[in-house]
């Protein structure tokens, strides 16, 4: 069946061909390479309707999903999807839909979880799960089976956020900083850095492996609120390599590993610019967000005061292929339509080769979110008009 399964999922290449409309790279005196690229139309994608295979749409058993958390495709070609609400991970073969196994459940004991969240396979095929109230990491084997946990180590600090988990079950994650002493003086802002941590299960001292901007705080009358349009740059993991979507304005990202930063992508893309219209728009959508009245009327009273910044990131999203390639989901309020007649609010990734060369762009419906790329094959969420959340596997078609 596993192999079976393997088949199904790992048919095709990828779309990692260079096209000649790629930039020239270099390196720079700091040995950090990096590669520009014009913003040309190169091929493009879309998923072929309907789907393969579909979870989640029976109105009870295992298929009934609450409130789909990460899913993935496990190296054995089955398909593990975490359920939030029951604290379940539950996983099928994707092939035939049949429903395997499913370990943990809510509760306190080994192999049980409060809030949990599932970090992926180590190289051995391991499945690892953290429990944040637990401060507990529990390790499966392919096959459902508890073999181990540990407690995070309290140099890890009071709560350690694992997020990644390397091909060599090295952690990845950010360690929270502290309260501050005191609060910053009237009107001023305060930077946020976001840091990537190894996270050592046997309490030797983490290693710093990255460090990107984070979000940038205004504070006034005690209380503190986040600068529109200044939060913290996105972030992804490929095994032991951090990729960071560069600061506002700028359509770049980086990539860092174990001896810092390595690489620096970008394309020819003009910036992102924020208008009265969006800064309108923001204060419109905090009035029906349920804030606390305190912090909505500091964004009423001193809006005009902060340091908006003068445009916004390309991109929200990211996430990464069995081929190395980076996909980054293109940020707006509203995607333009294009020539084709594609509806305004569709979303687009761009989609860069694994050397940072850009190679095409996807479109998808506003409702479906990508989890995986492997091969020809995508891996999606989303919820349907019956308000189900349901997990999808589609091919995918490439267009010119």
């Amino acid at each position: 069946m596993c192999h079976a399964a393997i088949a199904l999922l790992c048919a095709g290449c990828g779309v990692s061909d260079r096209s000649e409309a790629t930039g020239p790279s270099r390196t720079d005196s700091a040995g950090v390479q990096i590669v520009r690229n014009a913003d040309d139309p190169l091929r493009r994608g879309e998923l072929v309707q309907p789907a393969r295979r579909v979870f989640g749409s029976e109105e009870e058993g295992p298929e009934l999903f609450g409130r789909v958390g990460t899913t993935r495709l496990h190296p054995n070609g089955s398909l593990w999807i975490a359920e939030s609400q029951s604290q379940e991970i539950r996983v099928f073969d994707p092939g035939s839909g049949m429903h395997l196994f499913t370990i943990g459940g809510r509760g306190d004991g080994p192999g049980e979880f409060r809030r949990s969240e599932f970090l992926g396979f180590d190289g051995e095929g391991s499945a690892y799960v953290n429990d944040r109230e637990h401060r507990r990491l529990s390790v499966y084997s392919s096959s459902g089976e508890f073999l181990r946990s540990h407690l995070l180590p309290s140099t890890l600090g009071i709560s350690p956020l694992p997020q990644h988990v390397t091909r060599t079950g090295t952690l990845l994650g950010q360690i929270p900083r502290g309260l501050m002493e005191r609060m910053p003086a009237r009107g001023s802002t305060l930077r946020d850095t976001v840091r990537t941590w190894t996270m050592p299960l046997d309490g030797t001292a983490p290693t710093l492996v990255s460090q990107t901007l984070g979000a940038l705080w205004y504070f006034r009358d005690g209380e503190s609120v986040a600068v529109p349009f200044s939060g913290s740059s996105p972030r992804g993991f490929r095994d032991d390599r951090v990729y960071a979507i560069d600061g506002v304005g700028e359509a770049s990202y980086s990539v860092y590993g174990p001896a810092g930063l390595e690489r620096r992508v970008e394309i020819d893309r003009p910036p992102r610019r924020i208008d009265d219209r969006a800064v309108t728009m923001f204060l419109e959508g905090m009035r029906r967000s349920p804030v606390p009245e305190s912090l909505l009327r500091i964004y009423e009273e001193h809006l005009s005061d902060m340091p908006i910044p003068e445009a916004r990131r390309h991109w929200d999203g990211l996430l990464f292929t069995d081929q190395g390639e980076v996909w980054l989901r293109r940020a707006g309020d509203a995607v333009e339509a294009t020539a084709a007649g594609d509806p305004a609010d569709d979303q687009v990734w761009d989609i860069f080769d694994a050397e940072g060369f850009f190679i095409g762009h996807m479109r998808l419906p506003a409702n479906v979110w990508l989890e995986q790329v492997i091969g020809q094959t995508a891996l999606t969420t989303a919820r349907d008009d019956l308000d189900r959340e349901t997990v999808a596997i589609h091919d995918i078609r490439w267009i010119g």
